[in-house]
């Protein structure tokens, strides 16, 4: 690695690996670091649902350039990536939240984007069998579903077809910088020399701003998914109906719920102003845990010595599921949804959520230091804006401007007075 390389990409979750991808095909030399192996922790563990329902306003575009990006990607990629348009459905119960959906929808139709609020009766038409238990349901027909695990691995293929250099097993350790500009970064094997850095560290990322004086808050969510064996196939919708779940090209289904875990660390103390309001309207569905996970993180917060045996410590954060919550959902699935009512869990896992106060991405290009791009704290929503994320990251450092809107997602947000609330429905 001791050559110089255009842009250093610490992280190889589906950011990182999009953003190298895209860059390389516009001719950047690249190399990508990352601790563990590729897409080995929320890029291979979340439900798989690519949607461009419920999003933030400002998220909408972002996902209807994703959609269409998804839509030729396994021909892109020449790969399958279990890639379904079957459309994404969300139930509600009362005449408050069906007023939200409503509101949403109309918002949705200013930028192009048809979404229709379905009565009691249209989703009986539109699932046959179902046992749902609610008022209404939105539904948004372009959305679609694709499998985590092959994803990310695909766009690594593809991007090693375009001369990225991958070094796995191998912690970027800090980003260096020169009279206020990026140099490179100080990998696990070595220094890496670049004018450009992108940071797509997931849930590590404020750590390792804090060394250069950047503080992003962000705060660590554990969410919990199984997988269940095959049923027939009713359905290719993802779809929420108290619980979440998508049915597989094999019948297999992903199923999880909103309901999350919350290990504690060092910054649920430091940070919790941010974060309290949140957790009060939603104390509900998240659960607090003291667990080892405090200790472990805890001086990878203060000292640099701390925060690269953290790195090295946990290769790959593997935690433990919530199987308490998950018996549940899938009590709930086989109740409610068609020819599901026999299904096992086949097998279990849980990940961790980099989640922002206000639940939107960090996407833009530093001033000081001049040279470093943030593409992290996706808060549950960056895999089905893994393609777009790639694309505007590589248009933020080799265009004048990039192709869409990004004022939203400026890391100076956090420092600027801006009001900080959560604005997606889901």
């Amino acid at each position: 690695m001791s050559e110089p390389f255009d842009v250093v990409v610490g992280g190889a979750g589906i950011a990182g690996t999009t953003s190298a991808y895209y860059l390389a095909k516009r001719g950047a030399r690249v190399c990508v670091l990352e601790k563990g192996e590729v897409a080995g922790e929320q890029s291979s563990r979340n439900w798989g649902f690519v949607r461009q329902q419920g999003r933030d306003p400002a998220e909408i575009p972002l996902m209807m350039e994703s959609n269409k990006i998804w839509q030729g990607l396994e021909r892109e990629l020449n790969a399958d990536i279990e890639w379904i348009q079957g459309g994404n459905l969300i139930t509600f119960d009362t005449e408050k939240e069906q007023a939200g959906w409503e509101r949403w929808v109309a918002t949705a139709r200013g930028f192009g984007l048809e979404s229709r609020v379905l009565t009691r009766a249209e989703i009986d038409e539109l699932v046959p069998g179902n046992a749902f238990e609610c008022r209404g349901a939105v539904w948004t027909e372009s959305d679609g579903q694709a499998e985590p695990r092959k994803v990310t691995a695909a766009f690594r293929r593809a991007a090693e077809g375009r001369g990225v250099e991958f070094h796995t097993d191998c912690a970027a350790f800090e980003i260096l910088t020169e009279s206020g500009k990026v140099t490179g970064v100080a990998g696990e094997r070595g220094v890496v020399r670049a004018p450009t850095v992108v940071l797509a560290a997931g849930v590590w990322s404020s750590r390792m701003l804090r060394a250069l004086g950047l503080k992003l808050p962000q705060s660590w969510i554990r969410g919990s998914v199984a997988r269940t064996t095959a049923a027939p196939i009713q359905s290719h919708a993802a779809t929420w109906t108290g619980v979440a779940y998508r049915q597989r090209g094999d019948g297999s289904m992903n199923v999880a719920t909103r309901s999350a875990d919350h290990d504690l660390t060092i910054d649920s103390l430091m940070l919790f102003s941010r974060y309290w309001r949140e957790f009060r309207d939603n104390r509900g569905a998240i659960q607090l845990h003291l667990n080892r996970l405090f200790l472990d993180t805890f001086w990878s917060r203060f000292t640099q010595a701390g925060l690269e045996r953290a790195l090295t410590r946990h290769r790959t954060f593997d935690p433990a599921p919530n199987m308490k919550t998950l018996n549940r959902v899938l009590d709930q699935v086989r109740r409610t949804a068609p020819g599901a009512h026999d299904v096992e869990i086949d097998f279990t896992w849980a990940g961790y959520i980099d989640m922002t106060p206000d639940m939107l991405p960090v996407l833009d290009r530093l001033r000081a230091p001049d040279g470093l791009v943030l593409a992290t704290g996706f808060s549950g929503h960056g895999f089905g804006m893994g393609p777009i994320i790639g694309r505007l990251v590589s248009e933020l450092i080799l265009d004048p401007e990039p192709s869409l809107e990004l004022h939203p997602f400026r890391f100076a947000r956090f420092s600027d007075g801006s009001t900080l609330r959560p604005h997606a429905i889901v």
